[in-house]
């Protein structure tokens, strides 16, 4: 049997100032804030920082560039953001209940 699909929206609302082609505020929901930590969470964050953000295509460099410079005010106090950003073994966020990405969980240690 096939296990049936399911499907998670997720949405953003942004302001983007057009003319600098950047985004000045985003207005996103704990989901969308897990799913995008969690992609850090593979080990792209360890490539991000072998290769730099400039060799990164697309917004996976902007993306570690911005957790980077975030401020220890927007993560939550039972965590860390080095986790994200130095992780050369599969974090276990990748792979709790509110990933979505649904990975299995790293074995114990």
């Amino acid at each position: 049997m096939v296990a049936a699909a399911t499907t998670t929206t997720l949405s953003m609302k942004l302001l983007i100032d057009t003319k600098a082609r950047r985004v000045l505020f985003a207005k996103a929901s704990k989901d969308v804030v897990d799913f995008l930590f969690s992609l850090l969470a593979l080990p792209i964050g360890t490539a991000v920082k072998l290769l730099g953000n400039d060799a990164m295509v697309g917004c996976v460099g902007s993306l570690f560039g911005s957790v980077e410079r975030l401020d220890g005010t927007y993560v939550q106090p039972d965590a860390s953001k080095d986790v994200l950003l130095h992780s050369s073994v599969l974090s276990p966020a990748a792979s709790s209940k509110s990933s979505l990405l649904g990975l299995p969980a790293p074995p114990s240690p």
